[in-house]
C-alpha cells in the first residue's frame, strides 16, 4: 500500500501492529489534563471544490463553512502569500473555536526546496500569525520527490523556524517511510523538535 492506494483491499489484514516502544514515552511527554479536541474540515471552502455543499443563495462561503466544520486546511496559502488584510478578514469571519491549518507557500517547499529560505520565514509568519488563537498549526508539505539525500535541508529549515510557532511536516516520498534507517532518522527529528507527521488520505 502506498499513501492510501491499494489494488485489493480484501486481501489486507487490518489488525493493528504492536505499539512502537517509543510510543508510550512520547505520549507521557505530551500528556495534558484537558480533554482532546477533534478538528474536522476540508482543504478548501470554495463552491467549485465543494459541489452541492452550499445551499442556494449563500454569499459568504467561509461563514457558512465555519458553522458546519471547525477547521480548514487552508491549502490556498500553499499557492501564494495572501496580504495581511486577508488573514485579518479570515480571522474575523469564523467562530471563536474555529481553527486554521495553513500550508507554507510552495515557494519555500517546492520551488526553492528549503534552500536559502530562512529570510522568507519572517514575512510568512508576519501574515499567518495574524490568525492568533485561531491558528491551529502551520504545516510544511514537501514535494513527493524530496529524497533522503536532501535531509540536511530539513534540519536547516527547522533551525530557522521559531520554536514557539507550531509546525508539522508532510513528507510524501515513500522511501522515507518504507526504509527503516531513514524513517528512524525522521522520527527522531520529529521527537526532538516536538512536531508531528501530516498524513494525507485520498479517497
Amino acid at each position: 500500500m502506498q499513501f492510501g492506494k491499494v489494488e485489493n483491499p480484501e486481501h489486507i489484514h487490518f489488525t493493528l501492529p504492536a505499539d512502537h516502544p517509543d510510543t508510550e514515552v512520547l505520549l507521557k511527554r505530551k500528556a495534558v489534563s484537558k480533554k482532546a479536541v477533534l478538528y474536522v474540515g476540508c482543504a478548501k471552502w470554495n463552491k467549485q471544490d465543494l459541489k452541492n455543499f452550499y445551499p442556494k443563495g449563500i454569499r459568504d462561503e467561509l461563514d457558512y463553512y465555519s458553522r458546519q466544520f471547525n477547521s480548514i486546511e487552508l491549502n490556498a496559502t500553499f499557492l501564494r502569500l495572501f496580504p495581511k488584510e486577508q488573514f485579518e478578514k479570515w480571522y474575523a469571519q469564523v467562530p471563536a473555536d474555529f481553527r486554521f491549518f495553513p500550508k507554507i507557500t510552495r515557494n519555500i517547499s517546492h520551488l526553492k526546496r528549503l534552500v536559502n529560505v530562512s529570510e522568507l520565514i519572517p514575512e510568512y509568519l508576519e501574515h499567518t500569525l495574524l490568525l492568533k488563537e485561531k491558528l491551529g498549526c502551520i504545516f510544511l508539505q514537501m514535494h513527493n520527490n524530496f529524497q533522503p539525500k536532501n535531509w540536511d535541508r530539513v534540519g536547516q529549515f527547522i533551525e530557522s523556524w521559531p520554536g514557539e510557532v507550531p509546525l508539522d511536516i508532510e513528507f510524501r516520498y515513500i522511501n522515507l517511510f518504507s526504509k527503516s534507517t531513514v524513517s528512524k532518522k525522521m522520527y527522531r527529528l520529529d521527537s526532538k523538535n516536538n512536531f508531528f507527521q501530516v498524513i494525507e488520505m485520498n479517497n
